[in-house]
This record gives structure tokens, C-alpha cells and sequence, in this order.
């Protein structure tokens, strides 16, 4: 028995020796697959993150740009032609300015005409203003959860509003985002608009983006709703530019006076960065099945914008 204590006493002091310890875990086949699938995942799931935060900011998406930690503005020179409308040639403010006089929490947005940057719209949305105070309440830990108070400014007096968002993946390629807002106008009562956006990452470069949105108030036409589906590819970048294309299809409609969709569309967004860091140019035609109400004649449109974007303040 003696011999055997001291056998053992030396195994002990041995393996201690090596940075080892009898109660080490036993590594075995089964174990490293375990590590091998969760560090996958977790790589899957970073890439998927990063993809569609890399989409937002580099196609300029509105909420997006009013949610970043510091200030942002998109300074755009815009020109577009439509077969049925003519043309038209304007300018346009988007981002956030911070003011860290009043609090850490107090932004200064500004809004461009579009609702949705990264599908532009004839419609005006009437639960975003031009101009108007952000305040952040409430944010979760993660960045999932996040609540505004929003002050926007218009003819008629102030739009007090406020906007939740909820982001989270639901599967290594996948994401999704609701946002739910909330704006009421002195003269055009109450509004509310509900966004969801769903990405499923294809790879490193690209992805698929699933956009769904409705709008409801006293000065709407019903429910007013917009569906689309769009592939996001970002290309090689040349002398250290990017370049991406946005390729969508989708439809819009309205619940009255009668169910009707008002316009089919499908379009292609080219973007590139060029010249300097904070200079972007942009193409995109598209082509339109328009109705201006219910029964009459379906039209053929195409339109065609083009964009010269400083960004500023990034």
C-alpha cells in the first residue's frame, strides 16, 4: 500500500509539473465537434450582424443613421425623370447631429423626402418630419431594444411622436428588425407606421432583404402598405472604394376607397464610392405598373434617379 502512495504522489506532482491536473477535462472527438459547430456558429452570426449593419450604413438607411452613437449627415443632389411626371432636380438633408450641450441622449435629426432611403417612394410619410428632437429613453444592454421620444417640427405646430425598435437574429444567416412609430399632427391627427425588415445573409458579400411596411391614420387612404424583396451584393472595391448594387421587386397598396395595388415596381440601385472617402455616386432606374385609383387603366412608367451624396461628420 505504501509503495502504491508514493507511485500515485508522484503521477500527481508529475502532471502538476506539466500545467496538468488529474481533474482536467477529458477532451474527446465528441466534445471537439461541440466547439468546432459553436464556434461556426458564432462566426455565422457575427458575418450576419456585420452584413446587414454594413447594408444600412452604407446605403444610408434613415433609422439606422439616427440610432449611431455620433453624428451623420448626407448631404444629396438628386435628379430624377419619370416617363408620366417629367423631371425634377432637389436637394436633401439626412442623418443626426448630436448635442451633447443638452444630453448625451438629445439628437438633432434631419430626414430626407423619402420614407425609405433604400426604396425611394413617390409618398410622403407622414410620421417622419423634415426636421425634429430625438430623445433616447430607453436602450437594452445589446442594442435589441431601443425607445424614442421624437419632437418633429411642421407648419402646423410640433409632431410629438415615438419609436420603438426590436432587432435579434433567429438563426445564424438570419435577422430581423420591427419598428414601430408612432406621430401625432395638429392638423392631420394620428399616424402610426409599422416597418419589418428580415435579412438572410447568402454569404460574405451579399444578402436578401425582405421589407414590409404599414401605415395607418386619419389622412390616409386606409391602410397603406408597401411589400418588397431585394438581393444586396457588395462588390470588389477599387482603390479602396466600395461599390454595391441593390437589385428590389415589390408592390404597393391602399384599403381605400376600395382593396387595390396601386403600383408594381422593380429596380436596380447602383452605388459607388469615389474620388474621397465621403463622396458617393448613384444610379438607379426602375420600372413602374402604376394605377392612380382603383379600376382605371394600369400605366407602364420608367423612371430613372441619379444621386451625388456627401457624407459628413462620419
Amino acid at each position: 500500500m505504501k509503495k502504491y502512495l508514493m507511485s500515485l504522489l508522484s503521477l500527481t506532482v508529475t502532471a502538476q509539473a506539466m500545467g496538468m491536473s488529474l481533474e482536467e477535462e477529458v477532451v474527446t472527438p465528441e466534445s471537439r465537434s461541440t466547439d468546432w459547430l459553436d464556434s461556426g456558429r458564432r462566426i455565422a452570426s457575427n458575418t450576419t450582424t456585420n452584413l446587414t449593419r454594413w447594408v444600412d450604413g452604407f446605403f444610408g438607411d434613415v433609422d439606422s443613421d439616427a440610432e449611431l452613437a455620433d453624428s451623420r449627415l448626407r448631404v444629396r443632389m438628386i435628379t430624377d425623370w419619370d416617363e408620366t411626371y417629367g423631371s425634377d432636380t432637389r436637394a436633401s438633408i439626412g442623418g443626426k447631429v448630436d448635442l451633447p450641450q443638452l444630453s448625451n441622449r438629445v439628437d438633432l435629426v434631419f430626414r430626407g423626402d423619402d420614407p425609405d432611403e433604400l426604396i425611394p417612394s413617390d409618398e410622403v410619410d407622414p410620421t417622419q418630419s423634415r426636421v425634429g428632437l430625438q430623445v433616447n429613453i430607453d436602450e437594452s444592454v445589446g442594442g435589441n431594444h431601443r425607445t424614442d421620444l421624437t419632437l418633429g417640427l411642421a407648419r402646423s405646430g410640433p409632431k410629438p411622436g415615438i419609436k420603438y425598435r426590436y432587432q435579434r437574429l433567429l438563426g445564424e444567416r438570419t435577422s430581423a428588425r420591427f419598428t414601430q412609430r408612432l406621430q401625432y399632427d395638429l392638423d392631420d391627427g394620428g399616424f402610426t407606421n409599422s416597418k419589418l425588415d428580415i435579412d438572410y445573409v447568402l454569404d460574405d458579400q451579399s444578402l436578401i432583404r425582405s421589407y414590409s411596411r404599414v401605415l395607418l391614420g386619419q389622412d390616409t387612404e386606409g391602410t397603406e402598405w408597401s411589400s418588397f424583396i431585394a438581393h444586396v451584393r457588395s462588390w470588389s472595391a477599387v482603390n479602396g472604394y466600395e461599390r454595391a448594387s441593390f437589385i428590389y421587386a415589390g408592390m404597393r397598396g391602399k384599403t381605400e376607397p376600395y382593396r387595390y395595388t396601386n403600383d408594381y415596381e422593380v429596380g436596380v440601385r447602383l452605388r459607388a464610392q469615389a474620388y474621397r472617402d465621403y463622396l458617393f455616386f448613384e444610379l438607379e432606374p426602375n420600372y413602374h405598373r402604376r394605377v392612380d385609383m382603383p379600376f382605371a387603366e394600369r400605366v407602364s412608367t420608367w423612371v430613372v434617379e441619379a444621386r451625388v451624396e456627401l457624407l459628413l461628420f462620419d
